[in-house]
């Protein structure tokens, strides 16, 4: 389903208009207590290796690149009203996720994935890379196993944030814009890249996924 990698690199200098606001209301949440709402569909699905455990969706992370990722649980945008070439007034697509065992396969990674013509173009994600655990994009060293992250997004401008476990704030790791259209899906994934043949039973835990619509 998904044929490569493209990230978005253009960098923007100001301020979204309407990006910082509060949440007006919650379009969806799920908060996987023993199973998942409508509307999520198992991409490669692996069903041996998900479980719910104590209010959170735990998923194995298997060797394999992003073209390979096993269950990948995905969804429409279909939330997020499409006009004049992009999303409507400002929307905030959030979770909760990390490692349930520090990470020690190479490129563990779990987080969110934005799908636009079965490309993954744009993902926001705690990463292992050479045993410290890091937010992509933009690489900021992270000193827990995982927190908050958090989209922004208003017309063709992304907003990308996260809040470590223990921490009481969000920072900000990218603005900039992302290439989008009404039949976009959003993901949430986990994988180690292309180790196969390690003996590494590690798993990401998603303690929720919630979209809000802004003022």
């Amino acid at each position: 389903m998904f044929r490569s990698f493209t990230f978005v690199c253009l960098l923007i200098a100001t301020f979204f208009v309407g990006f910082g606001v509060s949440a007006q209301e919650i379009v969806f949440e799920d908060r996987f207590e023993g199973s998942l709402k409508p509307g999520w569909v198992w991409v490669r699905e692996n069903s041996a290796c998900r479980r719910f455990v104590n209010n959170a969706l735990e998923i194995l992370t298997e060797p394999f690149g992003e073209r390979e990722a096993r269950n990948a649980l995905v969804r429409p945008l279909n939330f997020l009203p499409w006009q004049n070439g992009g999303f409507g007034s400002p929307y905030r697509i959030e979770t909760e996720c990390g490692f349930v065992s520090k990470p020690r396969a190479q490129y563990q990674q779990c987080g969110v994935y934005w799908i636009h013509d079965e490309r993954i173009v744009f993902k926001l994600v705690f990463e292992n890379v050479d045993g410290t655990i890091y937010v992509y994009p933009n690489k900021v060293p992270l000193n827990a196993q995982g927190g908050r992250l958090r989209i922004t997004v208003n017309g063709q401008n992304i907003l990308a944030e996260f809040c470590g476990l223990g921490e009481s704030s969000f920072r900000r790791v990218y603005e900039g814009k992302i290439e989008c259209g009404p039949n976009d899906l959003i993901s949430l994934q986990c994988w180690n890249g292309p180790q196969k043949g390690l003996d590494l039973e590690q798993w990401a835990r998603f303690r929720y996924f919630r979209v809000e619509k802004l003022n």
